[in-house]
């Protein structure tokens, strides 16, 4: 299959020197069995992937579900290994290691997974939870790790000695985020981390994975299905379909003028994000005329809408006062 690249990087600063990750040629097959009287069935998660994360970058990696998004970004963080393929990761070839093998892996490289209560021990405390990568690393000062992670996501180091079910899911997701930026990794995989909160709270997430990239000087990988929050975060993005790489490329140029049909289909389902597009659409009576259409293909201001306090994702009828149960799906 063609990939579709959208033209130079427009921060070559930002490629300089040494990849962050390279990913070449990597499939990812799956054989499911199905019962002892049907045959099995083979499923191609991925298929001959590639693509170079630049050192600093803000990564996008969005598809619909079923994609392989997640299988590239399992494989990536050591989670699952290729069927075929190569991953190199700050210049160290991670392909079909295990174990202590990976331990140079996990002191680059961190994940912020979707669910914050599933990725937090309900049995530990805060400061435990935070603490556990320092401490399998073997790392000193730990207790002064902890205490400046917590309060780089905004929260008092005095709730260190308290359990993960005391916390609402965007104070869980922040605890989540302290412990995958506590061992100061150079590489942070955010998966679908804004997804499961509620919509009120994910543009504050954004903004604070957005701060603490900056400050820390980290390279983030944010995979999601959702191209409205790609736009918002990413300098570039990777566009996945059933397994194949179709598009990538700088984040605006990719938005502006997609060059492959499924990205243009992915933008069309976009959410509106800014109330001039909910205003157009009025104007056109509802109609989806060219005014509106036009803005949902790729000159809407992606993050105008975050900026005035709307959430990420928040479809415009909701706003508008019609169906609340109205927007795209995943």
């Amino acid at each position: 299959m063609t990939v579709t690249t959208a033209g130079p990087d427009p921060v070559p600063d930002r490629a300089a020197g040494e990849p962050a990750v390279v990913v070449e040629s990597v499939s990812r097959r799956f054989v499911r069995r199905r019962g002892p009287f049907r045959p099995a069935r083979v499923v191609d998660a991925l298929d001959g992937v590639s693509l170079t994360v630049p050192r600093g970058a803000r990564f996008g990696i969005v598809g619909e579900s079923g994609s392989g998004k997640t299988t590239l970004m399992k494989i990536i963080a050591g989670l699952d290994a290729p069927t075929s393929g190569r991953v190199t990761v700050a210049g160290t070839d991670v392909t079909g290691r295990s174990g202590r093998q990976l331990d140079d892996l996990r002191r680059r490289l961190q994940v912020v997974f979707q669910d914050p209560m599933g990725s937090l021990d309900p049995r530990m405390r805060i400061g435990q939870i935070v603490a556990e990568p320092l401490q399998a690393q073997g790392r000193p000062g730990v207790r002064e790790a902890v205490d400046r992670a917590l309060r780089q996501v905004g929260l008092d180091p005095a709730i260190a000695g308290r359990y993960p079910h005391q916390f609402s899911g965007g104070q869980r997701q922040r605890i989540s985020i302290a412990r995958a930026v506590a061992p100061d990794p150079e590489i942070l995989i955010a998966d679908e981390a804004v997804s499961a909160l509620d919509v009120t709270v994910r543009a504050t997430i954004l903004e604070l994975l957005e701060t603490i990239a900056a400050e820390r000087s980290l390279t983030l990988i944010f995979v999601s299905h959702d191209l409205s929050v790609i736009r918002r975060v990413c300098d570039r993005v990777a566009v996945l379909r059933a397994g194949h790489l179709v598009e990538a490329g700088p984040t605006e140029q990719v938005w502006s003028h997609p060059q492959d049909a499924y990205t243009r289909g992915l933008l069309a389902a976009v959410p509106t994000l800014d109330r001039a597009l909910a205003a157009a659409r009025q104007r056109a009576g509802g109609a989806g005329g060219t005014g509106v259409a036009g803005v949902a293909g790729g000159t809407a201001p992606g993050r105008a809408g975050v900026a005035a306090g709307e959430p990420a994702g928040a479809p415009a009828r909701q706003r508008a006062g019609g169906d609340p149960g109205a927007g795209s799906g995943s």
